[in-house]
């Protein structure tokens, strides 16, 4: 072999070594397909039915509260990445309790209640027997900030067999309204009508007291005949403020039982036909009277010497029989506690909570149970709850609210604040309505004259042991 051609070949073996002995070509990457950027969730509008009453027109906020409350849960929910969002429908009533009760029970017992339900405390206990509401605890217990506020007395008229199943939406008080004008003319100094108040509160202004003064202001022509003690004139919870002033109690704290104390029943109706037919101090057949023809009468500060009312009245009045001029109340008007029936013990008056309660799916047919408390949630803040406060003449439920600028200025409200520490509650018992309806149609027939008071004292107690048995205790 040539030196040329074995050149060749030794340069060719080389080249092949080269090769084989060269590192391996860096592949080409598969593409990667790009991440997509999750599409936001969809969102589902969620419609809260709520219905509200008054039936006072100054307690609209009732209804707005929720409304405007709409805003800041939607807010939350967005921040929290849920693809919720509320819309509220919500009603304001201003018919009567029992229409408005009779309502929603038969749109709950139809399945189609409204989510959230603005009623009286008493009924939380028949409701929650009848599955019409749910109990609120576990839901509280998510919002300790907002629920460590209300004021802790208040848990007590929502509370039934060991749960919670309403929030409180707003209290008062139940003064003993005077015109200081009639007080005037019948001789009293402003020393002695402003001094009125502290001696119903000691207990030295009994209802007697009051029914004698009233007398006295009738028969010298200050007051006109029957306008010296002007009560409700329809059936409700008032009354029984009276019933309290004289020792009365309505439910035992240990057994959870009903309660009539006799004597204090007696008591009771016999003042209410004194005020009647003793002293003439009230209208014969007053029960029954308009409402209109009630505000129209008392708030003019110059016609009825006492009434007894609620302290959203002064609100009502002077929104809507004093053209908005509320230095007229303060001009004619006084306020004190219901006095006493017995010398020596304090006034009294009574609470009527009213509280906002979460229908069941069994009563609505949804499932929006959650979102409806974080609605009520929203709702209980203290610029809401001050706003309904100071429009319409009720309570503070949260303890931040007393300092709260616009509650601390209202005259009113700071002048009745101590009223809450003298007050009672009606019972939270499933068979109440029937306890309630013995107790008035006695009262009624006694005022009417249909029935003596020992008469109406044995029917009431004889009706109480035959509808309810041993739910009744008979002191």
């Amino acid at each position: 072999m040539n030196k040329r051609m074995l050149f060749i070949i030794t340069i060719v073996i080389l080249g092949m070594l080269a090769i084989s002995c060269a590192p391996a070509a860096t592949p080409t990457p598969t593409p990667v397909p790009a991440t997509p950027t999750p599409a936001p969730p969809k969102v589902k509008e969620v419609t809260i039915v709520a219905w509200t009453i008054g039936p006072d027109e100054p307690s609209y906020y009732r209804r707005d509260n929720l409304i405007d409350a709409a805003d800041r849960l939607n807010k939350k929910l967005e921040k929290e990445g849920s693809p919720y969002r509320v819309k509220v429908e919500a009603t304001f009533d201003t018919g009567t309790w029992g229409d408005y009760k009779q309502k929603y029970m038969m749109a709950a017992q139809a399945g189609n209640a409204p989510d959230i339900i603005l009623s009286g405390h008493e009924d939380v206990a028949p409701w929650s027997e009848a599955g019409f509401i749910v109990a609120l605890d576990d839901y509280i217990a998510k919002y300790p900030d907002v629920y460590n506020d209300i004021i802790p007395a208040l848990w007590d008229s929502v509370t039934f067999k060991g749960k919670k199943w309403g929030i409180p939406q707003d209290t008062e008080a139940r003064p003993m309204y005077f015109s200081k004008t009639l007080l005037k003319k019948l001789g009293w100094s402003d020393d002695d009508i402003n001094a009125l108040p502290d001696k119903i509160k000691k207990g030295e202004f009994t209802l007697y007291d009051m029914l004698e003064l009233a007398k006295e202001a009738q028969d010298k022509g200050v007051v006109e005949k029957g306008y010296g003690y002007w009560h409700r004139p329809k059936k409700g919870g008032d009354f029984y403020h009276i019933y309290f002033a004289f020792g009365g109690q309505m439910q035992d704290p240990d057994t959870g039982k009903l309660v009539v104390v006799k004597d204090a029943l007696k008591k009771w109706l016999q003042f209410h036909y004194d005020t009647v037919w003793t002293y003439e101090t009230t209208p014969k057949d007053f029960i029954g009277t308009d409402w209109k023809i009630w505000h129209e009468t008392v708030s003019a500060g110059d016609k009825a010497l006492f009434w007894n009312g609620g302290t959203w009245h002064w609100a009502e009045w002077t929104q809507k029989y004093l053209d908005g001029n509320e230095q007229h109340l303060w001009d004619n008007v006084g306020f004190a506690l219901i006095p006493s029936g017995i010398k020596g013990k304090p006034g009294t008056t009574l609470s009527h909570p009213l509280v906002y309660m979460v229908s069941s799916e069994k009563a609505t047919g949804k499932k929006n149970q959650e979102l409806a408390f974080r609605l009520i949630t929203e709702a209980t803040s203290p610029d809401l709850n001050t706003r309904h406060a100071v429009n319409s003449g009720h309570l503070a439920i949260l303890k931040s609210q007393i300092d709260y600028p616009d509650y601390a200025a209202n005259k009113f409200l700071h002048d009745v604040a101590y009223m809450v520490e003298y007050t009672h509650f009606q019972p939270n018992h499933p068979d109440y309505g029937t306890y309630d309806q013995i107790m008035f149609s006695a009262l009624q027939a006694v005022e009417a004259k249909d029935m003596t008071v020992d008469d109406a004292v044995k029917t009431v107690i004889e009706e109480m042991q035959a509808e309810l048995g041993d739910k009744v205790e008979i002191k």
